[in-house]
Order: structure tokens, then sequence, then C-alpha cells
């Protein structure tokens, strides 16, 4: 009998029991025994983030694609190019193959873990101290085993189970993403939040999580209404099409793209255009979070712990952001099999797309790339197919582009980059300078809090000022 067959068998209260009995035991202790309640609301709103970290794993392993266009009634958006990359690594024999593919849904899930950060602030943020709670061993305890049990669930079901060969990575982090958005949002609207009767707040708080665990546990038995079928995350996408046709022969020429150049250019690009923007959400994530969540007794320890970790997660997530740009371009070779172009992924030893030599049209070199500048490589934008196919591609950057546009015969007379306008790069830096310098005036060690929050707050608009100023100064394209 499968797992599936006996699940359906087995009575819904008889399979629903221990989760209503664990969920409802905390409540019980606040009512008839003086559990602390403010507690028990910080342990499960902690539960709640940690299931964001473990849908990231899982989200790597995941096999099936994800789709081309998401549920609508998502919660989550995801939007890079990486997502149709073919190909999988295994890392080591006792796990899983990951797919490099599934990387933009993991850096998804910290800016997501950021969003939920400011509602519990917002919604528990006066009903709660999180540090007060935190600091009882009771509650630490109480974490590690509810991260424990989470690991080992991943580990039996969705590793050792083959979970992973069933989902998309779009299910996996959407399908958490629902169930807090479903879970605040009622919590939010909730009278008596907000106004310390704690004991409300967890009752409400423990009522709602029934709610969500007893239509995830019904859509996982074929049944359950909409709002079950929505908590349990969106319908699985389909496999992958067939991959493109490679002769087995040697090919006619290679050229490779130059990885330190693909590095360098998503760094710049995350650097200069999300950036700014992640920043400011951050930003207010650590104020939510050191002011509201922190309690008034919030300790150095607890300031400098949650300093450290919105740091951290901000730079993970502009380093994923980064590895998101070179995964996608950095280990390309392309290839000419008679006359067809071929790009291939040497690392994951996979074709990724290919296309007629005789139909790249609108081909023109690549001007605003500010490492092409630096390293002397070359990117080279075409278009390939037709109707429902066309499709804009970049080759590159290359370090040998003659040999590029020679190989795949590109109607390119130069591959020279056009001089760059450095009176508007003379302006660019000087404002630079001049809102560093008064930035610095205004913030240390004169300046008051609110000027800090409102030039972290101003930052994506100034950003995006000085990168539309930037730009004006590369040559118009061809």
């Amino acid at each position: 009998m499968s797992a599936s067959s006996f699940r359906r068998r087995v009575p819904p209260v008889v399979g629903f029991g221990p989760i209503l009995v664990a969920n409802l035991l905390p409540l019980v202790g606040v009512v008839y025994y003086g559990w602390d309640p403010a507690t028990l609301v910080a342990i499960y709103a902690l539960e709640l983030l940690l299931s964001f970290p473990l849908a990231a794993a899982k989200a790597l392993f995941a096999r099936r694609r994800p789709p081309a266009d998401p549920d609508d009634s998502g919660v989550v958006s995801v939007s890079s190019d990486l997502t149709t990359k073919r190909g999988r690594v295994t890392v080591v024999s006792w796990l899983p193959p990951i797919y490099p593919r599934n990387v933009p849904f993991v850096t998804s899930v910290i800016v997501g873990v950021a969003w939920v950060c400011l509602f519990v602030g917002v919604v528990l943020g006066e009903a709660i101290s999180l540090a007060a709670a935190i600091a009882q061993p009771a509650v630490v305890a109480s974490i590690a085993a509810l991260f424990v049990g989470q690991l080992l669930e991943f580990r039996r079901e969705y590793l050792r189970g083959g979970g992973y060969e069933t989902v998309s990575p779009y299910t996996v982090i959407e399908t958490p993403a629902r169930q807090a958005f479903f879970l605040l949002f009622v919590l939010m609207v909730v009278p008596g939040i907000g106004t310390g009767e704690a004991t409300f707040v967890l009752a409400a708080f423990v009522l709602v999580k029934l709610l969500v665990e007893w239509s995830a546990f019904r859509a996982s038995r074929g049944a359950g209404g909409r709002l079950a079928a929505w908590l349990s995350g969106p319908d699985e996408a389909t496999e992958l099409d067939d991959p493109p046709q490679v002769p087995d022969d040697e090919p006619d020429a290679r050229v490779s793209t130059d990885g330190k150049a693909a590095l360098l250019t998503g760094v710049c690009h995350v650097l200069t255009r999300p950036a700014p923007f992640y920043a400011s959400i951050f930003f207010i994530v650590w104020l939510v979070a050191v002011g509201i969540l922190g309690g008034p007794e919030s300790s150095l320890a607890f300031t400098v712990g949650a300093t450290l970790v919105v740091v951290g997660s901000f730079v993970l997530l502009l380093a994923g952001k980064s590895a998101e740009f070179y995964l996608q371009y950095g280990p390309l070779e392309y290839r000419r099999y008679g006359d067809r172009l071929v790009a291939y992924d040497t690392w994951l030893d996979e074709p990724q797309w290919t296309a007629s030599v005789d139909v790249l049209r609108n081909v023109a070199v690549v001007q605003d790339r500010l490492p092409d500048r630096l390293l002397e490589t070359r990117t080279i934008a075409v278009t390939t197919g037709w109707d429902d196919d066309d499709t804009q591609r970049q080759l590159g950057p290359v370090a040998a582009p003659e040999t590029l546009v020679a190989t795949f015969e590109l109607p390119v007379h130069s591959t020279d980059l056009e001089a760059i306008d450095r009176r508007v790069v003379g302006i660019v830096v000087a404002i630079v300078a001049v809102i560093v310098l008064v930035a610095g005036l205004a913030i240390w060690p004169w300046g008051e809090p609110v000027v800090v929050f409102y030039a972290v707050f101003l930052l994506p608009f100034v950003g995006i000022v000085l990168l539309g100023l930037w730009n004006q100064a590369y040559p118009d394209p061809a």
C-alpha cells in the first residue's frame, strides 16, 4: 500500500489528532497553568520564520521546473532568466542533485523573511517582547526542538522519501508564504492585537494556525475547499521540454565566456539596481527588530545579534543575486556545429539553447557595461528565432570578441567601444562625493537618528536618479 493511500484510509480525526494536540497544549498551559502567553506567541512567530530557511533548502533540490506563468493568486514573485536554465549538479553522493535554475527562488526567500519580520513587528510588536522571550532557556529549548523536528521531517520525507521529485521550487516556497500571509493577515484584523491582551492574542494565533494546519492536512488527502487548496500551494508544473538537439561530433569552433567579467558584471548590476531598494527594506526591518520586537528592555546582545542577522541577510541576498547572473552566463561556451550556434553550459554539461547562424539579427555591441570597458571584454546582443520564438539574447562577455564575430559570422563592423562621456561621469562622481560628505556630517557624531532614517529611505530614489544620469554617459545604442 502506498503512503498516500494509507493516509487516505486513516480517519481524519486520527490523522490530525497529533497536530491538534501539539497546537492546543500551549493554549491549555496558558489558560489553566499560568504560562506566559507572550513567550508562547514568540515561539509560534519564530516557528513561522523557521519554515522559510527550510523552504529555501528544499527549493534547491526541487526537480520539477518552475511554471513559466505563475499563479496570479500567488504571494511570491520571482523574475530571473536563470529559471530557464537546464542541467543539475551533484555536490555530494548522499544528497539529491541541485538545480541552478532554483537559485532565484532561494534568494526570494530572504526577501520574504524580511517582509514577514515587518508584519510580525507591526502585528505582534506591542503584544510581545521578542528580546525578553528568547532570553528564557525554555524558549531556546522550544525553538531548538521545533527546528530539529522540521529538519528530521525534511530529511525523512523530502530527501530520503523522494518528495523533491514531485515538486517545483515555486511550490516549495509559495506554500509557506501563503500560509504565513494568511496567518498574519487574520491576526492583523483581530481585535486586541497591540493592546497587551497577550492571552487573547495567543488564542487567536493558535486558532488561526490550526485552521492553516487543518487546511493543509485536508489538501494532502485530496479534500478541502478553495481555502484548503490555496493554502496547500499551487499545482505542480510539468517536466522540462526536450533539450536542444546537439550533434555528437566535435564542434567546428568554440568561444568561451570570460568568467571574471561575468561575475563583475553581475556584481555591478546588483549594486547599482536592486541593492539600494533592498537596503531600505532591511534597514526598516532592523528598526522594527530593535525598536519594536526588542521591546523597551532590549539588551545589547539582542541589538548586536539582530544587527548581525539583518546585515548578514542583506549581504547574502546581494551575493545570491550576483550568483544568479554568473550562473546564467559565466559557464557558457558558444559552439558552432555547421550552421548552428549552440550555447553550452560547460559546468552543467548541458546545452541551453540553439539558433541558426543565418537568422541572427539586430546584432550590436553592448555599450553600457562598465566591466567590459575595464577588462577589455565585449558583450554582443542578438535576436534569435521568429514570431513566438523571437528572443533577445546576449553573447558574452567574451575576452576574444573578434573570434566570436568571425566564428558566427555576426554582422558587426567593429567590436571597439565608443568613448564614454567623461563630463557626465565627473558630475555623477561629484554628486556622490557631496552626498557622502553631507550624510557623514549629518549622521556622525552630531546627527539625529531621524536623519539616518530619511537618508536610507531616500536611497532608492537617489540611486535611480544617479543611475539614470550615469547611463547618459554611455553612447546611444546603434
